[in-house]
C-alpha cells in the first residue's frame, strides 16, 4: 500500500536566518510549514522582537503554518543556576510565543552532560543522570502541563538525552505526561556512528515532532558529513515504514544542516518524498 503524503516542512534558518528569505525559497519548492529556531538577530525568541512580529506577519498573509518554536531551552544548561535561570528567562517568554502561533509545546532538550562538546559527547555516558537532572525535567515538564503545553526533548550528543535509550529512560523517570520527544534519528546516529532503528520502538509512544537529515560519519569525533535522506547510514525507509506503523501523523521537518541552497533543499525534500512514499 503506498504510503499517505506528509505535509513536509523545515526548519527555516536550515535555508536562511532572514526568514522571508527562508520562505521565498521554502515556498518555491512547496514548503508551507516552517519550524523557528534561529533568525538573523539571533535564537527566538532570545531575539528582536521585531523580527518575531515579522516572521508572524509573513506566515499569516502567505497562508503558511509555523509548526514548533526551538530555543534551545536546556541545552547548555548543567547546574541549578543554569536550571532557575532559564525557566526565569526564557521559558515564558518562549511559552508566550508558542501560545501566539497556537504551537501544542516547545522542543527542549535533556541537560548538558558536563564537559560535553560535539568532539567529545560520543565518549561521555548518558548512563545513570544525577537525579538532579531527573528532578529538573520534572519541574520543567510540569509547569509545561500547567501552561497547557508539552516540552519536545531532542536527543543531542551534547545531553543525558542523547541516544534513544536515554531518551526514553530519562522521560519514564522524570513521570511528567507533558514530556514527549522530537524524533531525530540524524543526532542519534551522530552519537552513536550507526543507524538507531533498533531504538524507535522505545520512543514510539512519546514522538510528537520529527527531524530529518542524514549522515556520513568521520572519525575521532569529527563532525559527520550531512546527506539527504537515504545517503548516509540511515535506513530512513525503515525508519519512515516504522513511522507509518504507529500512525504518526506529526510534523516533519526537513533538518539537512547542508549548504542551504534552492538546490541543496529540493534534492533533500525529493528524496524524503522518494522513501516516505517506497
Amino acid at each position: 500500500m503506498k504510503a499517505a503524503p506528509i505535509n513536509l516542512g523545515i526548519v527555516a534558518d536550515e535555508i536562511d536566518r532572514d526568514f522571508e528569505r527562508a520562505v521565498r525559497v521554502g515556498v518555491s519548492l512547496g514548503l508551507r510549514r516552517y519550524e523557528v529556531r534561529f533568525l538573523k538577530s539571533g535564537r527566538a525568541p532570545l531575539c528582536d522582537r521585531a523580527e518575531l512580529l515579522a516572521a508572524e506577519h509573513l506566515a499569516r498573509e502567505e497562508g503558511l503554518e509555523i509548526t514548533a518554536l526551538s530555543p534551545g531551552l536546556f541545552k547548555q544548561v548543567s547546574d541549578e543556576e543554569g536550571f532557575r535561570r532559564e525557566m526565569r528567562e526564557l521559558y515564558p517568554l518562549a511559552v508566550e510565543w508558542a501560545r501566539r502561533w497556537n504551537l501544542p509545546g516547545l522542543i527542549a532538550f535533556g541537560f548538558r552532560k558536563p564537559g560535553a562538546t560535539e568532539q567529545n559527547g560520543h565518549v561521555l555516558s548518558s548512563d545513570n543522570p544525577p537525579q538532579q537532572v531527573i528532578d529538573w525535567l520534572t519541574e520543567a515538564g510540569e509547569q509545561a502541563r500547567a501552561d497547557g503545553l508539552e516540552l519536545l526533548i531532542e536527543p543531542e550528543l551534547v545531553c543525558w538525552a542523547d541516544s534513544g535509550r536515554a531518551t526514553a529512560a530519562l522521560l519514564r523517570r522524570a513521570r511528567s505526561s507533558a514530556l514527549k520527544v522530537n524524533y531525530d534519528a540524524g543526532n542519534i546516529a551522530w552519537l552513536e556512528q550507526r543507524d538507531p532503528i533498533d531504538e524507535f520502538d522505545e520512543l514510539a509512544p512519546l514522538i510528537a515532532n520529527v527531524h530529518v537529515k542524514d549522515l556520513r560519519p568521520k572519525p575521532d569525533g569529527a563532525r559527520p558529513e550531512f546527506l539527504p535522506v537515504g545517503e548516509g547510514i540511515i535506513d530512513y525507509r525503515a525508519h519512515f515504514h516504522a513511522m507509518q506503523c504507529i500512525g504518526y501523523k506529526g510534523p516533519i521537518s526537513l533538518e539537512p544542516h547542508m549548504d542551504g541552497s534552492e538546490a541543496t533543499i529540493r534534492r533533500c525534500r525529493d528524496a524524503f518524498e522518494r522513501l516516505w512514499s517506497a
